[in-house]
């Protein structure tokens, strides 16, 4: 999963370094404009599948994950306004913990290059007109915002497993099929996007009884079918792009 992406200049948050720093919440989502896809948790299926089709990908060492397709576009997409704003019915949590994230051992990390964290102005603070929350107290401990923020990521973190653990098994019973999407644009343009996977309903249905009995337990077969779900929701996106798929 291209954990990184959107941060241009991750860096470790230090109490020491960073004790000012403000953080006023991403409003703007211009940040997402240039991508078609984001990676999506398995726990997300359900709500995104109602609005967004969830496919899967592989990465470079060929393990499948979940993905929200925000268009039918080779690049970019049109689930934000002009001004940045989400249009869309459901913004993927992988969007929604930017800028913070978890690195491999458990630091909090932010991008340095967020406009939303700031230091901040001692004489506004001072007649309580400072923009934004404090991520820090001034005895150095966590304050309520970098609290939250730390249960959204470390949950993050939790469910990216969880969806790690469900795709091996799906790659395991070996359900995963090739899905070559390809779109006639208004004007007959041919887009073909492909590197992208379903879950083959058929083999699906021939799992052994105790396996089903398994992925029924741990959510997997919930998942498996809201995945199988929203691709209906393809056909939604053909109307944002006015294509014929």
């Amino acid at each position: 999963m291209p954990e990184l992406l959107f941060y241009q200049r991750p860096t470790v948050l230090n109490k020491d370094a960073h004790k000012s720093i403000r953080f006023s919440p991403v409003k703007d989502f211009g940040f997402t404009r240039d991508v078609n896809s984001v990676p999506l948790l398995a726990i997300e299926f359900f709500e995104a599948s109602r609005d967004l089709p969830v496919l899967f990908s592989q990465d470079k060492d060929g393990s499948y994950f979940p993905i929200a397709l925000l268009s039918l576009k080779n690049q970019g997409h049109d689930q934000v306004d002009d001004s940045g704003r989400w249009q869309g019915n459901y913004t993927p949590a992988f969007i929604r913990r930017y800028p913070f994230v978890l690195s491999n051992d458990k630091n909090v990390c932010f991008d340095a290059d967020y406009v939303g964290l700031a230091e901040a102005d001692l004489e506004a603070a001072a007649e309580g007109e400072a923009e934004g929350n404090l991520l820090f107290a001034d005895d150095g401990a966590y304050t309520d915002t970098l609290n939250k923020i730390i249960e959204f990521v470390t949950n993050f973190d939790a469910e990216h497993l969880r969806t790690r653990e469900f795709c091996e098994a799906a790659s395991e019973a070996d359900l995963f099929k090739p899905f070559v999407l390809q779109v006639v644009t208004a004007d007959q343009k041919p887009l073909r996007l492909d590197g992208l996977f379903v879950i083959d309903e058929n083999k699906l249905m021939t799992l052994e009884d105790d396996v089903v009995t398994q992925w029924f337990r741990k959510g997997y077969l919930a998942w498996a079918y809201a995945h199988l779900h929203s691709l209906g929701a393809i056909a939604r996106l053909s109307d944002k792009l006015n294509t014929r798929s």
